[in-house]
Order: C-alpha cells, then sequence, then structure tokens
C-alpha cells in the first residue's frame, strides 16, 4: 500500500506526535521521501510545534480578536 498526499495530510497531526504504528510511520517516511510538497508541508508543521512548544500560546489583542471573528462572522 502506497500513501497519497491526501491519505499523508490526514495522519500528520498523529505522525507528529508519535502515535502511529509502525507500519503507518514507515509508509508516512516512504511517501515523504519522494514527496517534495509533502515533505515542505512536514516541516512547516514541525516549525509551528516547535515555536508552540517554546513559547506557549500567545494572546491576541482584543482589536485583533473582534476582526478575525467579524471576519468569520463569529458572535463576539
Amino acid at each position: 500500500m502506497r500513501l497519497s498526499c491526501s491519505d499523508l495530510d490526514a495522519m500528520l497531526p498523529e505522525f507528529l506526535d508519535g502515535s502511529v504504528t509502525a507500519e503507518e510511520e514507515a509508509l508516512a517516511a516512504e511517501h515523504l521521501a519522494t514527496c517534495q510538497a509533502c515533505s515542505l508541508e512536514l516541516n512547516e508543521l514541525q516549525g509551528v510545534t516547535k515555536l508552540y512548544r517554546e513559547h506557549g500560546m500567545l494572546k491576541l489583542p482584543d482589536e485583533a480578536r473582534k476582526r478575525i471573528a467579524d471576519a468569520l462572522g463569529l458572535p463576539r
């Protein structure tokens, strides 16, 4: 079995936190070895994860939160 890009994308969170099976890890590694787009996505997610672990959750200013809520049509 080979993973498609969408298959890998669906399992990236579990892959990043190490909760995939050995078989899934091997399939992901095989796909990543041949797919530059998925490798780049994985690198970006690893970077975001590293930043979050180093700095924790950042609080947005109230004005930014209001603009995001308005853009998404969410109640405030």
